[in-house]
């Protein structure tokens, strides 16, 4: 279900992508399938403005599916529109699927060689790639929060702003996903490879340390990078309450930071066309102001 409801958020995407111009294929040259790690799924797409030079910086596109699905294909037209439409780089990688044996803090590992190898691909290209803006969708936006509120220090790119969209961003708050779509066996067993902690409802406490290292509500701070959420109200796959929550701790840690409520959608955000434009303007003007 959950890779079914990210296929269609693809499609909505490329829809409203497809507004901006499917001309610019023209203005940009692009790069697809290159690999930043020796892994099957350690590959990258990435998109520059023809005659870009100097410092061109990046937004990167990480793709949903429960950590356990998706691929970064459905994107291309999104990087080739925005890349033209923004002048800057825009790239989507794809990463290793949770296992019994990967968790989330793997494909944050993944996420610093991608941004290296981008970066030295721009060397390459006679550009400097120096910040990154991150946009996901459901466990691309829980990915995206994490890596850029959690991993600044380490980062080769500098995360400067982060778009979260449907994001699940309290992990050890399991019980508000089985009270939606999720069983609880499913649910344990998914959050028990995300976070690297095999548990149950027997042993629930001791993983709550393990999945709150995994939730970006945990890593908020006066200095976490500005923010854009948005979450439908009838969303039954991630609580609406998760992104509440996020917007209040940024909200009490004077982030800047907006919450854009889709009220007549669930996960996929596909049932209100005023917020969904005002989400693709934000992502000018917040590539406008943090990555020029």
């Amino acid at each position: 279900m959950l890779n079914k409801i990210y296929a269609f958020f693809l499609a909505i995407i490329a829809f409203f992508s497809s507004l901006f111009g499917l001309g610019n294929y023209g203005k940009v040259k692009t790069y697809y399938d290159v690999n930043y790690g020796s892994g099957a799924r350690e590959i990258y797409d990435l998109a520059v403005p023809k005659g870009a030079e100097g410092e061109t910086n990046l937004i990167l596109l990480i793709h949903g599916g429960a950590w356990v699905g998706g691929d970064k294909k459905g994107s291309r037209d999104t990087l080739v529109n925005w890349a033209s439409e923004n002048g800057c780089c825009v790239a989507a990688i794809n990463y290793t699927f949770i296992s019994d044996n990967t968790d989330i803090n793997f494909i944050l590992d993944e996420i610093t060689m991608a941004l290296k190898a981008i970066k030295d691909k721009g060397k390459e290209l006679g550009i400097s790639i120096n910040k990154v803006m991150f946009y996901g969708h459901s466990a691309g936006g829980n990915l995206s929060l994490l890596y850029a509120y959690s991993r600044v220090e380490e980062a080769p790119v500098k995360p400067v702003a982060v778009f979260g969209m449907s994001a699940p961003t309290d992990l050890a708050d399991i019980q508000s996903y089985i009270d939606g779509d999720f069983d609880e066996a499913g649910a344990f067993d998914l959050f028990s490879k995300a976070c690297g902690f095999r548990f149950t409802r027997e042993n629930l406490d001791e993983a709550i340390p393990y999945l709150e290292k995994v939730s970006p509500v945990s890593y908020v701070t006066a200095s976490t990078v500005p923010t854009v959420l948005a979450h439908g109200k009838r969303d039954s796959t991630v609580s609406f309450s998760q992104s509440e929550k996020l917007d209040a701790l940024l909200t009490q840690c004077g982030v800047k930071h907006e919450f854009i409520v889709f009220p007549n959608s669930g996960h996929d955000l596909a049932g209100d066309q005023e917020q969904a434009n005002q989400i693709y303007r934000l992502i000018a003007e917040y590539a406008n102001t943090y990555l020029k």
